[in-house]
């Protein structure tokens, strides 16, 4: 579920889960703790821990159809076990709409509210069958004290003449996984290069690279499209906390900045009833937007518009990413909004429409 700061009350923790058993993953699954409720997420938090079994694929289809449909944040600490559940355990999170998270959440006394303590992410690791069923979050996060490890996959069972054509089966499920996780390929090459008993342990700047972790953002999408009369430059990305989208119409040599985000129905609201601070989001400063022309809320979606002077432009054109804060007091600390990468990928697009808009009017 998408993180939109509403205040609500508070839930109690409550459990449900499977009993710890020696080479079995222990399962459990708690409501929201206090301060994720006030920040409007009622995802639930389900925590598995140790070797993936042959069983553990059912019992977590089991936990999530009781947690609900609100979602879930799971937190998987493993050294591995059973490639193939490892698969059907990342399938059944991405089916329930789940995020994933290496290491596991432990109680934070000293964050409490009415006698209720909060709880903390504590470093993991994920390895081996682990590191599949990972994938299947839809937002996967990887802290840089988390440790995420592939090899090349074995079996226990004794020697036939039939391993070579079981390793090419195996080996085309794994990498069709893969892909179908959205995760680069090359994933499969890092595992295959290492041995069963050796585990390739890649780094925070791989695991971006990857897309194996992305740390709540979804790949963002750059384009130039045509309407009558002129082009636009458009920017979406989805993210955990909504999906943003930006677009540049460049109409005679000026450009105009559209700004659109899910912010949920009641703060959509509040924020088109006025009131609110607007900025400029470049490489994640804040620089003063002059008010809307236009502001409105359409379902959970707010929309607005904003004129761009030509040194706020050419700005956008040499960043790295670009959004839209609504801020309650203009010092505020935090703020409604969304930033959109500008991967190198994307860059010379956008820097070419923003130039070419203020070059071809001359």
């Amino acid at each position: 579920m998408k993180k939109i700061l509403t205040i609500t009350l508070p839930l109690i923790v409550a459990f449900v889960g499977s009993a710890t058993q020696a080479g079995v993953m222990s399962m459990r699954a708690e409501k929201p703790e206090w301060l994720k409720t006030l920040n409007g997420n009622t995802s639930w938090n389900i925590m598995l821990d140790g070797e993936i079994d042959s069983t553990a694929a059912t019992r977590l289809a089991d936990l999530l159809k009781r947690v609900g449909g609100d979602g879930a944040d799971v937190y998987i600490n493993s050294p591995g076990g059973n490639l193939l559940v490892g698969m059907q355990m990342g399938r059944l999170i991405r089916k329930a709409g789940g995020n994933t998270w290496i290491g596991t959440l432990k109680p934070d006394p000293a964050n409490s509210f009415a006698g209720r303590p909060s709880v903390k992410h504590t470093a993991g690791s994920c390895h081996s069958a682990c590191s599949l069923a990972f994938l299947g979050g839809i937002y996967r996060f990887a802290s840089n004290e988390d440790v995420y490890g592939v090899h090349r996959f074995s079996t226990k069972a004794p020697p036939t003449p039939y391993d070579l054509d079981t390793a090419q089966v195996v080996s085309a499920a794994v990498s069709a996984y893969i892909r179908e996780m959205d995760v680069d390929p090359a994933l499969f090459d890092l595992m295959v290069e290492r041995g069963k008993d050796e585990i390739r342990i890649l780094t925070g700047q791989e695991l971006a690279q990857l897309n194996v972790a992305n740390n709540g953002r979804q790949k963002a999408e750059w384009s130039i499209e045509s309407i009558d009369g002129g082009e636009y430059l458009r920017g979406m990305q989805d993210t955990v906390y909504g999906l943003g989208k930006a677009v540049f119409l460049c109409h005679k040599g000026q450009i105009g900045y559209y700004s659109f985000y899910q912010a949920g129905v009641e703060r959509a609201n509040s924020l088109a009833s006025g009131g609110w601070h607007h900025s400029l989001l470049v490489d994640s400063k804040t620089i003063a937007l002059a008010a809307p022309v236009t502001i409105k809320a359409a379902d959970e979606e707010i929309s607005a518009v904003f004129p761009l002077t030509r040194e706020l432009a050419l700005l956008i054109a040499s960043s790295s990413k670009v959004g839209h804060a609504m801020q309650a007091e203009r010092d505020a600390p935090t703020f409604v909004g969304y930033q959109i990468d500008i991967p190198s990928k994307a860059s010379r697009k956008v820097n070419t429409f923003i130039r070419n808009c203020y070059t071809v009017a001359r």
